[in-house]
């Protein structure tokens, strides 16, 4: 296996479990399974914002519904 295969098989599953959490913290909406992946993927490889400044979004987008 190489290197960067073994790195994508630890990275994979922490996506998984903050995408799982980013969408109960949402309740549970159906339809936004891909916006959370890429949202937890971006704050796990550190593209993105950091989790504190995603509350902040979800609250606001929730303050919107």
């Amino acid at each position: 296996m190489s290197e960067a295969q073994a790195e994508k098989d630890v990275v994979r599953p922490k996506i998984e479990l903050r995408a799982y959490e980013i969408w109960v913290r949402e309740g549970c909406p159906k339809g936004h399974d891909l916006e959370h992946w890429l949202r937890a993927e971006a704050e796990i490889v550190g593209e993105g914002a950091e989790p504190e400044a995603t509350d902040e979004v979800a609250d606001s987008a929730k303050k919107k519904k």
